[in-house]
């Protein structure tokens, strides 16, 4: 094979128009592999069908910050989430039961390829130990690359792919850093992926920008009564 394409989402957050949307894509492009690095569920209305898509389709998938607040659940938090996000995440958690536990407990914080001679890794964004186990980094807002180089220090990898703070940048410090933006929670009227092109050259990341229909996703939020779905829509999805 002379080259191999990858097409790479993160934080789809429960945007069911948005996932189906750039996944078909993707099959329209002909990409080899699908990989979602974290926050498929919450703060959208369709968490549970967000997940069944991405595993009928086997996309190979990490854990994001929200799957393994799934895991840990709301009760069992050191510091208490406050209302109305600690209400909307036990509804989101009752939807989804106990079914997909296994399942995203087996999802890798991290997955590591070597394509061409280059080490590459997916995740959804840096990580450090605690007294109780794993947790992700607070995403830095606007960046800067001595920041990405501490977050990713412990990273071996050439390129990184990562999500988390949900705007598209790609930049070089001492690894090739590449945010794929968030799939399915932003203001604009398009969803954020990439394509990744891997060959003895080198890799070339194109950013996709696919526009689609929010109005779905809006309605979904109030028929299924989402906890402070208006907010939510307001501010993560850009309802006007």
């Amino acid at each position: 094979m002379d080259s191999i394409r990858i097409g790479i989402i993160s934080d789809t957050h429960g945007n069911l128009p948005a996932l189906e949307a750039m996944l078909a894509q993707f099959d329209k492009i002909g990409c080899d592999e699908v990989i979602h690095v974290g926050d498929a569920i919450a703060i959208g209305p369709f968490s549970k069908e967000c997940l069944d898509l991405l595993l009928a389709k086997n996309v190979t998938m990490t854990k994001g910050n929200h799957e393994l607040l799934y895991l840990v659940g709301i009760d069992n938090l050191h510091f208490p989430m406050p209302e109305p996000m600690a209400s909307h995440h036990k509804q989101v958690h009752k939807t989804l039961g106990d079914g997909y536990r296994q399942i995203i407990q087996n999802q890798p914080f991290y997955i590591h390829r070597n394509y061409f001679g280059k080490k590459i890794t997916f995740c959804h964004y840096g990580t450090y130990d605690a007294t109780d186990g794993l947790h992700f980094f607070r995403p830095v807002i606007k960046p800067d690359v001595d920041q990405f180089d501490a977050i990713f220090r412990n990273v071996d990898a050439d390129v990184v792919f990562f999500g988390h703070e949900h705007n598209p940048i790609t930049m070089r410090g001492e690894k090739l850093y590449v945010d794929v933006g968030s799939l399915g929670c932003n203001r604009q009227d398009f969803a954020n992926g990439v394509v990744a092109t891997f060959s003895k050259n080198g890799v070339d990341v194109q950013n996709v920008k696919l526009p689609y229909d929010k109005q779905p996703l809006f309605d979904a939020m109030t028929q299924r009564q989402i906890v402070n779905g208006e907010f939510l829509s307001q501010q993560f999805f850009g309802k006007k």
